[in-house]
C-alpha cells in the first residue's frame, strides 16, 4: 500500500462538506492524514483505533473528531460471522464556518480536535442526527451539521486522545508519509515475528537510527508500539472468540504465553483470565 496524503475533493462538488458511509468486511490498516477535520461514528465494528500516538480500542458507538493533518487509522478485527463493519464519516474544512459569528464557539472544539476527541456515551440526539443524516436534503444536511457540532461542543464526556507533546512535535505533515508505510506494514504483519533489525532493513536504516526515528514519529518506542497494539488485538479476540488464551497469544504475535501474560498485565492492569471474567458476560 502506497501511503500518501488523502485527497478529499470537496472544492469541485456542490457541497461544503463530505459525508459517506463506509461498509466493509473489516477496517483495513490505512495510516493517513488530510487537511479536513473528520468525524467518524462506528455503527458496527470493533478493533484498534490509532489517532496520533493514541492506541485504544473501539467498538459500536465509538464517536471521534480528528483535527486536520493528524494521522489516524481504524483497524478492525476479523470475525467469522460474516457481518460487515460499518461507519459514518463527515469531512469538512473548518473555514466554511468562518463567515458566521454564531459559529465562533466551534473554534475551541476544533482546537481540541488537534489531539483527537472521543465523545463517550453520545446522546440520543447526537446519534439520531448522524444516523438520519443521509435521508435529509442538502439544505437540511447543512443545518444538521451545524446542530451536530453544537451538540458536540456541549457534550461533557470528552476524552483527548493524542498527547499534547505529540501534536506539538508532529505538525510537519511531510514526516507522515514514510511512517505510514512502516505503520501499515506492522499492522499487516502483527501476528508475525517483527524485530528492530527486520524493520531497520525494511526502512533502509541502521537499527539505532530506526529506533530513534520510529519514536520521533509514533510517540512510542518500536517495542512499546508493537506490544500495545498486540495487546489491544488480543483483547478483541478474548472478547469475541472462543479460543484458548495460549492460541490468542500466538495469534496476536507473542512468542510465549508467559511474555503475553506479563505484557498484557502491564498495559491492562489485569491478567488475560481476569480480563475475560470482567469483560465477558
Amino acid at each position: 500500500m502506497k501511503p500518501e496524503l488523502e485527497q478529499i475533493d470537496i472544492a469541485t462538488t456542490q457541497q461544503s462538506f463530505r459525508f459517506f458511509k463506509r461498509e466493509t468486511v473489516f477496517f483495513t490498516p490505512f495510516w493517513h492524514y488530510h487537511p479536513e477535520v473528520e468525524l467518524t461514528y462506528i455503527i458496527n465494528g470493533d478493533g484498534t483505533r490509532f489517532v496520533g500516538n493514541s492506541i485504544a480500542p473501539f467498538s459500536n458507538g465509538d464517536l471521534v473528531l480528528v483535527g486536520k493533518n493528524i494521522p489516524h487509522n481504524w483497524v478492525g478485527v476479523k470475525h467469522n460471522t460474516g457481518e460487515k463493519q460499518k461507519a459514518i464519516v463527515f469531512q469538512f474544512n473548518t473555514g466554511i464556518f468562518s463567515s458566521f459569528k454564531e459559529c465562533a464557539r466551534f473554534n475551541a472544539l476544533f482546537e481540541l480536535a488537534k489531539r483527537g476527541i472521543q465523545f463517550k456515551n453520545p446522546t440520543e440526539a447526537i446519534v439520531a442526527l448522524i444516523t438520519r443524516f443521509e435521508y435529509l436534503t442538502a439544505i437540511q444536511q447543512l443545518g444538521a451539521l451545524l446542530e451536530l457540532l453544537n451538540l458536540l461542543v456541549l457534550h461533557k464526556d470528552k476524552t483527548l486522545l493524542a498527547t499534547e507533546i505529540y501534536v506539538y512535535n508532529h505538525n510537519q505533515k511531510h514526516r507522515v508519509d514514510k511512517f505510514a508505510k512502516v505503520n501499515n506494514y506492522i499492522l499487516d504483519h502483527l501476528e508475525q515475528k517483527l524485530t528492530v533489525a527486520q524493520m531497520a532493513d525494511f526502512t533502509h536504516m541502521v537499527p539505532q537510527s530506526f529506533c530513534r526515528w520510529f519514536k520521533q514519529n509514533s510517540g512510542h518506542s518500536f517495542i512499546t508500539f508493537l506490544n500495545k497494539t498486540r495487546v489491544e488485538n488480543a483483547c478483541h479476540l478474548l472478547a469475541h472468540r472462543k479460543m484458548p488464551i495460549q492460541e490468542i497469544a500466538f495469534c496476536s504475535g507473542f512468542e510465549s504465553l508467559s511474555h503475553f501474560n506479563r505484557t498484557f498485565k502491564k498495559y491492562k492492569r489485569q491478567s488475560p483470565r481476569e480480563f475475560v471474567r470482567t469483560h465477558i458476560h
